[in-house]
């Protein structure tokens, strides 16, 4: 992280860092594994030759690093980076689990990547530039550590299941909205990034130069054993920082009644063969610009 950045920015780094660090030991470890799904998915469509050398943004738990060594082969290189170290300890230690020698990870800001110019072949980065405070200039850190003609490949969630709408709703009545603060028109507003229609998605990696954009959508339905599974799958990835919101808003009372009002709507959903959710998701895939374009 760049200690020049605003307090707010570096406030809301660190605190995205913090919580995927208290996710990672159970990070896509616990309930149906939808970030490997969609990580080896991602890989497959980047179309990663052998012998690549391929970077990894906000890596997590290795969901889209580890199908990415398979790709590459042994005369390939696959970095990852992640702001939570605790995730990179976690990976360090399956990469010499699997005696790896073409994979490394490090603790690292997408925003201020420390690689020169044109250093891979391919950049992907899977569900986490939604997150970026400064998405342009993530972007262009990518942009600029892409070799000409290389691939850009990341996903984002698409339009939610409507069948969960409950879930928001619930979300809602505990942490409501903060109330518009009014201020002077900005004569010029910019307009905010859209990540979950593939027009959106289109949008962001055109506007930092990408090109030969593609944009697939894809929805695949999991299955939660039961309510426990769905409850400690919520406490392993990203959406924990608004558990850990309500506990500190309304204390642990406040926790376990949020815990008891959404158990009982899940008894109400579940199925036999236990509760379906379905993931749509979409992935943008394109180019940096050959030296000839």
């Amino acid at each position: 992280m760049d200690n020049n950045e605003s307090p707010e920015i570096l406030e809301r780094k660190q605190g995205v860092a913090g919580v995927f660090g208290r996710a990672a030991a159970t990070y896509d470890r616990v309930g149906p594994r939808f970030f490997s799904h969609f990580g080896r998915r991602l890989v497959e469509l980047a179309e990663i030759p052998n012998g690549a050398s391929v970077l990894d943004i906000a890596t997590g738990r290795g969901a889209v690093l580890f199908p990415t060594v398979e790709a590459v082969g042994a005369q390939g290189r696959v970095t990852g980076i992640d702001l939570a170290q605790e995730m990179i300890e976690e990976n360090r230690e399956e990469i010499k689990r699997l005696h790896l020698q073409n994979a490394e990870v490090c603790e690292m800001d997408a925003e201020n990547l420390e690689f020169p110019d044109e250093s891979f072949d391919c950049v992907l980065c899977s569900f986490a530039i939604f997150f970026f405070p400064k998405l342009d200039r993530a972007l262009s850190e990518m942009y600029r550590v892409l070799k000409p003609s290389g691939c850009i490949a990341v996903t984002t969630w698409g339009q939610r299941d409507e069948t969960w709408k409950w879930f928001n709703d619930l979300i809602e009545a505990y942490l409501p909205s903060e109330p518009d603060v009014q201020q002077a028109p900005d004569p010029q507003p910019a307009a905010e990034p859209v990540f979950n229609t593939q027009e959106g998605l289109e949008a962001i990696l055109a506007s930092a130069g990408f090109v030969d954009i593609r944009i697939v959508s894809e929805a695949k339905k999991f299955t939660y054993m039961g309510e426990e599974e769905w409850w400690s799958t919520l406490w392993s990835h990203g959406f924990r920082e608004v558990l850990e919101e309500i506990e500190k808003k309304m204390g642990v009372d406040g926790l376990k009644r949020f815990q008891s009002d959404a158990l009982e709507k899940i008894k109400v959903i579940k199925q036999t063969e236990g509760i379906h959710q379905l993931y749509s998701v979409l992935f943008g895939l394109g180019s940096k610009p050959s030296d000839e374009q």
